[in-house]
């Protein structure tokens, strides 16, 4: 299972959001300090603020930041919100399956299984969870731009 770069970019946006803060974030530090691109990232964004996530403020001095404590975030909510579908294999979608062993398959069952638990990992760690070590993140971050905003 690979997830999308739309996923990554998003749990990276709120990660950094959250390490920031109440301070607004602005898209170009977020792609400077991954080595991302700007224009998928503003998708993100703009997505994430639609969501409910991110507050986007307009202007020039504007940027964003999250709309909610990073410890109500989970990361299988974004998982879930992110990518278009969890189908590992075919079988999963009634409407597209063509494999006749679909009612007896054990394989089958063993991926729903496997993506059930993957998925409960996921929703029990929050933004705030991953970002706990910020203290240790964020000079990587400033390292890899050497010009990242600071933290507050």
């Amino acid at each position: 299972m690979k997830l999308t770069m739309f996923t990554n970019f998003a749990l990276r946006t709120l990660m950094y959001a959250a390490m920031r803060g109440e301070t607004l974030s602005r898209s170009q530090d977020i792609a400077d300090a991954f080595g991302i691109s700007k224009t998928h990232l503003t998708k993100c964004i703009h997505q994430l603020g639609q969501w409910g996530y991110l507050e986007n403020v307009r202007g020039r001095t504007g940027g964003f930041r999250l709309s909610k404590p990073a410890s109500e975030i989970t990361v299988g909510e974004i998982v879930r919100r992110t990518e278009d579908t969890l189908e590992l294999v075919e079988c999963f979608n009634a409407e597209t399956n063509s494999c006749p062993l679909m009612q007896l398959c054990r394989l089958s069952l063993t991926f729903k299984k496997a993506l059930s638990v993957f998925m409960a990992e996921l929703d029990g760690i929050t933004i705030a969870d991953v970002v706990s070590n910020r203290d240790a993140l964020w000079p990587l971050l400033e390292a890899n731009t050497g010009a990242a905003a600071r933290v507050d």
